[in-house]
């Protein structure tokens, strides 16, 4: 490096906060003779080692655990034993206990949980879901409105005369029956 230029190559710092998943990076030039610094907040990268070593598990293995005794949960790709969390959950163990054998995240988001019911998590993490085995999520889409069929109409005076028909012969033996009283009197 003596006479001449040095290329000194940027250092990049990992910032995150504990309840993001997201990392973002920063770029700044390092001071001469600093060396190149990755910084991650210790939770982070304490998630990052757990998890990469983490148990991938199907959903039919998960749906195993559905009883009282041993209650798991998926909740946003992740899988949670909940077993130790059902007697203080806010809502009643039958709350988790119905969200069981199925990804659970829209249960979870609906409720609108705190922060400090998402850091209670990482406690009940046993590893991750495989999402190929999550059935996908159909849509429900109602059914259309029939719109005016004209090929109805025809059953529509079949059943008009159906009824007007007897009516009819009704009103017309009661004229006759009228008719003849008034000529025979």
């Amino acid at each position: 490096m003596a006479g001449g230029s040095s290329s000194i190559s940027p250092t990049y710092y990992f910032l995150c906060s504990p309840s993001s998943d997201r990392i973002h990076s920063k770029q700044q030039q390092p001071a001469a003779g600093s060396p190149r610094l990755r910084l991650l907040h210790p939770d982070r990268q304490q998630r990052k080692t757990r998890m990469s070593g983490s148990k991938v598990y199907t959903l039919e293995e998960v749906a195993k655990h559905n009883t009282k005794d041993d209650c798991w949960l998926v909740i946003g790709g992740k899988v949670y034993n909940v077993t130790k969390f059902l007697e203080d959950h806010p809502g009643g163990d039958d709350v988790l206990l119905s969200s069981t054998a199925k990804d659970a995240t829209d249960d979870f988001e609906d409720v609108g949980h705190s922060s400090t019911a998402r850091a209670m998590m990482d406690e009940y993490l046993v590893g991750e879901i495989d999402a190929a085995t999550i059935p996908t999520k159909v849509k429900y889409t109602p059914p259309k409105q029939p719109h005016y069929n004209q090929d109805k109409t025809q059953e529509f005076v079949i059943k008009i005369l159906q009824f007007l028909v007897p009516l009819a012969i009704l009103g017309l033996a009661v004229a006759v029956r009228m008719y003849t009283k008034s000529e025979s009197a």
